[in-house]
C-alpha cells in the first residue's frame, strides 16, 4: 500500500490533466508529456523511474507496469477512487478535465518591476 499519493494531491490542487508514465517506455512517456503540455491549465505527470543501480529488485518494474485497465475519466472523484485503489503501476492518462484555467486580468492593472520595487523601498 502506498502512503503518499501525488496524483490525488494534484487533483485536489486543481490539475486538469493527471497521468502516470514509466521511464522504461520513453516513447509512451514522451507522448504523455506532450499531451500534458497541450492541455490547458495545470497538468501533473508522475513518472515511475526505478534506480536499478542501488535497488536491483526494481528491475522487475518493467514487468509490473501496465496500461490502466479503465478509460480516462473527466470525473475527479472517480479518478481519485481509481488512483487510491490501484497498486501504483497503472500507467496512462488517468484524468483529463475541462476546468477553465486561471487567466489573470490583462490590461491597466499590470505592474512593472519598478512598481513592485517601490513597495520594498526603505
Amino acid at each position: 500500500m502506498r502512503t503518499f499519493h501525488p496524483l490525488v494531491i494534484a487533483l485536489a490542487a486543481g490539475a486538469n490533466f493527471v497521468a502516470r508514465a514509466f521511464s522504461g517506455d520513453p516513447n509512451g512517456t514522451a507522448d504523455i508529456i506532450a499531451q500534458a503540455i497541450s492541455t490547458p491549465g495545470f497538468s501533473f505527470v508522475e513518472v515511475l523511474s526505478p534506480c536499478v543501480t542501488f535497488r536491483p529488485e526494481q528491475r522487475d518494474w518493467k514487468k509490473a507496469v501496465r496500461p490502466a485497465p479503465v478509460a480516462t475519466t473527466d470525473d475527479p472523484a472517480r479518478a481519485v477512487r481509481r488512483i487510491m485503489t490501484d497498486d501504483g503501476f497503472n500507467i496512462g492518462v488517468l484524468y483529463k478535465g475541462d476546468r477553465t484555467p486561471y487567466q489573470p486580468p490583462m490590461g491597466k492593472g499590470r505592474k512593472t518591476p519598478a512598481d513592485l520595487e517601490k513597495g520594498f523601498s526603505l
